[in-house]
């Protein structure tokens, strides 16, 4: 037992008060008029009987009435160990990191050993519940006083790949004790890996009365390199093209030399010398990647050096392919817009696509289906054996740019898009400013990146007339005059779009402006089909495996050690899936596509520096505070290890009070206490 505030029992002296009451405040005289004392004889009178305390209870009840308002003052506790082994229950959380960072050395095994002691310690009557929050947090075990249960549940849990997250934790620590109503006991085994903590300190909040005691497998920080990120292209179709850029981190590390080797299903392709700066960055670059045909499993590795090799590669996959073709189909005088896009698609980082252009007639003879996409460069009227071709290759999943120009003919349907042109405007600078882009949608694969639209000027501008229901249709692009630029209208399982201008530099600047690169690359990736394909993804991240139209299809992923992961119900009912650890997954889609997808840790995992103790000590106080919704003794129990009973100590008090006011007014209204003192007088 102790007493957070002992200074209070100098108020001790106020003992006195009841003395000087019952003792020197009792003996009274009344004064008594008297003709001479003359006769009287001088002797000294014994005080015995007036230092004689009298109403002992009294006395005794108001002397203990003081002793206890000094004892609720300076808040007696003891520890809440105690009323545990008093009998009271316990409701517990064991919480086990298994998350990347624990691979290294014998952290997790370190961790599990500390949970079994803890779980070994339990009484008879206390309750548990195994969580773990490598990743998402996840109940390993309902809550139980089944001990055998809880060490069974540990014993299972295997190291993964996943981040840890304290943000997570706390949040599943809350709904614990939200839904048990009652105060909760968490034991935390893990890393203290700063890096787990979110940006924000209050989403650690803890409900009141929930006690928190980490139990650290860490006590310092260790250096580790790692790879840190890799830029690579997703398809490779010039192999002596190729850049990949490796990005090497060290972390609590001094300046060093590290060998970066560039691996190709296994094999060494390049290798060069990085100086890494004491705990800084650098960057390596490869300009070649003898990919064969086909989907190729690669790889970026350093010889880290450190004690936690498990991050010393990152994983990513390349798609080796000819070239695409692609159909621009133009007017007979037209030789600019081919031009302009042709080098665009040439110029790209992944020159996917080789441009073929034709006139109409030619295009007419021609076998649209094997074309990646087609664009239309305001090529005038089309024969209607071409219009058929075109109309079910966008029904079967082609796509059709089609751009308006001089060449349209006003008050008739633009072909394919169905929608009405009501005529060319055209801006004379010497009477107007040409029109400006005013707004884009970001989302729109076209405008993703971050693009400068504000330098391009639009000369000739076709107006259109979209149809009052836009269900199928999405303006993509806006010009400053209000009427749209790009519009994406789906007919079919395929895309038309419509540019409201010419690609030439006489309707409008834009094949000369910076952004006209970056602005067909994308929309030549999207509409040939290799714009949303994703090759690197993080642990824990989900990829998508079919559309509502492919319901029941079965689809099909192979994990790094080559066995299947989806049951036979899931293969066809399956929407998503979550890569539970590195490496490499063959994924099968419902549409037939494969796809090989590098998995790697999230390399926040990576950075071994620990929480600071201050910090952890206001995480474990967000919990200090008593739960409403508890008892006294719970209530005093939520103070950390002391458990205060100054609640009892006033009960008590006001009881005291109540005897004391009673045997005080019996006494004053005593007879014989009446009758002594008239007597007296």
């Amino acid at each position: 037992m102790g007493f957070l505030a002992p200074w209070f029992f100098a108020g001790v002296a106020l003992l006195g008060l009841p003395v000087y009451v019952h003792l020197l405040r009792q003996y009274k005289q009344t004064p008594i008029p008297f003709s001479s004392l003359m006769f009287f004889e001088r002797r000294t009178q014994s005080s015995i009987k007036h230092r004689k305390l009298k109403y002992l209870l009294l006395f005794a009840l108001r002397c203990l009435f003081i002793l206890l308002l000094l004892l609720a003052f300076a808040r007696p506790y003891i520890h809440s160990s105690s009323i545990a082994r008093a009998g009271g229950a316990r409701t517990l959380v064991f919480a086990v990191d298994n998350s990347f960072s624990m691979r290294q050395d014998e952290r997790f095994a370190n961790a599990k050993k500390a949970a079994l002691e803890q779980i070994n310690a339990m009484s008879a009557n206390d309750r548990a519940q195994l969580v773990s929050f490598g990743g998402p947090a996840r109940l390993l075990s309902d809550m139980t006083t089944d001990r055998a249960a809880l060490r069974s549940a540990l014993d299972a849990l295997p190291a993964g790949d996943d981040a840890s997250s304290y943000a997570e934790l706390s949040r599943v620590l809350r709904s614990t004790s939200e839904s048990l109503k009652t105060n909760i006991e968490a034991h935390v085994f893990t890393d203290a890996q700063k890096s787990s903590l979110p940006a924000a300190f209050a989403d650690l909040r803890l409900d009141a009365g929930t006690k928190f005691e980490m139990h650290a497998v860490a006590d310092k920080a260790i250096p580790n390199w790692t790879v840190e990120s890799v830029d690579a292209p997703r398809r490779v179709f010039d192999t002596k093209k190729v850049r990949t850029v490796a990005t090497i981190a060290g972390f609590n590390t001094q300046e060093a030399t590290r060998k970066v080797s560039l691996l190709a299903n296994g094999k060494v392709l390049a290798s060069k010398d990085v100086k890494v700066p004491a705990g800084g960055r650098a960057s390596v670059e490869f300009l070649a990647l003898d990919a064969p045909y086909g989907l190729t499993r690669c790889e970026i590795r350093i010889d880290g050096a450190d004690s936690f090799p498990q991050d010393d590669q990152w994983l990513f996959s390349v798609e080796r392919t000819d070239p695409k073709p692609a159909l621009i189909v133009r007017a007979d005088s037209d030789t600019a817009s081919p031009l302009y896009v042709r080098t665009a698609l040439e110029s790209s980082a992944e020159a996917a696509f080789t441009l073929q252009s034709m006139g109409p007639l030619q295009a007419a003879a021609a076998d649209v289906s094997k074309f990646s996409f087609v664009v239309l460069a305001d090529p005038g009227p089309l024969p209607d054996k071409l219009t058929d071709a075109l109309a079910k290759y966008v029904q079967n999943g082609g796509s059709v740019l089609l751009t308006v120009g001089k060449n349209a003919a006003p008050g008739r349907h633009l072909p394919l898009a169905e929608l009405q042109f009501l005529g060319l405007h055209t801006v004379f600078p010497d009477r107007e400013s040409p029109l400006t882009v005013a707004s884009v949608d970001a989302s729109y694969p076209s405008f993703s990146s971050a693009q400068n639209w504000g330098g391009v000027e639009f000369f000739q501008v076709a107006k259109l007339q979209l149809p009052q229901s836009l269900a199928d249709i999405r303006v993509a692009a806006k010009l400053s005059d209000g009427s749209p630029l790009l519009v994406d209208r789906r007919i079919g399982s395929g895309h038309v779009l419509v540019f409201a201008s010419a690609f030439d530099n006489i309707a409008n600047n834009l094949p000369l402006e910076p952004v006209w690169l970056p602005f067909v690359d994308q929309t030549a990736h999207e509409m040939g089909g290799i714009g949303a394909a994703h090759a690197n993804y993080k642990v824990g991240s989900f990829v998508e495996l079919r559309t509502e139209k492919e319901k029941g299809v079965a689809v099909e992923i192979t994990g790094p050690d080559n066995k299947r992961l989806l049951s036979l119900a899931e293969s066809t009912k399956a929407t998503t899936f979550q890569f539970p650890s590195q490496g490499f997954f063959d994924v099968r889609r419902a549409n037939g596509r494969e796809e090989l997808a590098a998995v790697n840790a999230d390399r926040r995992e990576s950075d071994f520096s620990l929480v600071p103790q201050e910090t952890l000590e206001l995480w474990k106080n967000t919990g200090m505070a008593p739960n409403a919704s508890s008892g006294p003794a719970q209530s005093a129990a939520a103070q950390g290890d002391k458990a205060e009973l100054w609640w009892w100590v006033l009960a008590m008090l006001a009881v005291l009070a109540v005897a004391e006011s009673v045997l005080g007014n019996r006494h004053m209204t005593d007879p014989k206490q009446m009758t002594g003192a008239k007597e007296v007088a």
